[in-house]
């Protein structure tokens, strides 16, 4: 029997929740979070046994070959949902395929954004290893200026993204943020010494950066970019082409019809959460 009810990441106004509400068929969406998630979907099956999960898959070192279906979301051995295969859900706003579905004859030209999303990969493709490092050993991940007012939360973000900088500023979180912990900046920085090959160009993390970085990174290293593509704010109180850019996606997908067609993981995570069985 499909599933009725849905636990989610994400608040009701949320981009998650408009995607989600357009890929699945009709049912009871409650955005959750918080360190208990897995335990509640579990308990709560008890009062109905349709009920289901969908997470990002955030930042980890779990190595797998991207394909085209969610992956699957167990705790304690029990299949209780699904992971976005992708980071979190700007990595699929910003997939040049949904740009085009989603803006049509407004979408910027496909070469040119392919080759600012490439550029923007490339940027930050050291900072994501050192993001992933810190994630490795449960520790705070980003940081950098905090920019508000565009992606509904604030979202850190650096101005260095160098190679010393990624070192320094690991450094310097683990050094504060370790307590009695045996970890030692030294054994963070190794892993992202490990890291480094994978999340440079040619590694196979970034040639899968829709995968595996940020997209809300990726985005903010585009700003001059999406400018120049025409997308920019015509408020005062913004001043950032970003919002601007996704707003004008998201719209779109809250009137079109089978968004699911637009990507095959869509597709699939469709077809998966009609006929789940739990």
């Amino acid at each position: 029997m499909s599933v009725n009810v849905l636990y989610c990441e994400g608040n009701s106004g949320s981009y998650d929740l408009i995607v989600i509400r357009q890929l699945l068929p009709k049912c009871e969406i409650r955005p959750l979070g918080g360190r208990t998630f897995m335990e509640k979907i579990i308990a709560d099956r008890a009062i109905n046994p349709n009920l289901a999960g969908l997470v990002d898959r955030d930042f980890d070192d779990y190595n797998f070959t991207p394909t085209n279906s969610p992956l699957i979301y167990t705790y304690e051995g029990v299949h209780i949902g699904w992971k976005w295969q992708r980071k979190e859900i700007e990595n699929y706003l910003i997939d040049p395929v949904v740009v085009r579905c989603a803006l049509g004859k407004k979408a910027p030209q496909r070469d040119l954004y392919q080759e600012a999303l490439d550029e923007a990969a490339r940027g930050i493709a050291v900072y994501t290893a050192a993001r992933t490092a810190l994630a490795c050993f449960k520790f705070r991940n980003s940081w950098g200026d905090p920019i508000k007012q565009v992606f509904g939360s604030v979202h850190n973000f650096p101005k260095r993204l160098s190679l010393e900088a990624c070192q320094q500023n690991i450094r310097d979180i683990v050094s504060k943020n370790k307590g009695d912990r045996i970890v030692t900046p030294e054994d963070v920085l190794n892993r992202f010494e490990d890291l480094l090959p994978s999340f440079r160009p040619d590694g196979f993390k970034f040639e899968n950066y829709l995968t595996f970085f940020a997209g809300k990174d990726l985005l903010l290293m585009m700003r001059n970019k999406l400018t120049q593509f025409g997308f920019e704010s015509t408020t005062a109180t913004v001043h950032n082409p970003v919002p601007v850019f996704l707003e004008r996606i998201v719209k779109r997908i809250e009137r079109a019809e089978d968004v699911w067609l637009w990507l095959p993981e869509w597709q699939t995570l469709r077809e998966e959460f009609i006929n789940a069985s739990f």
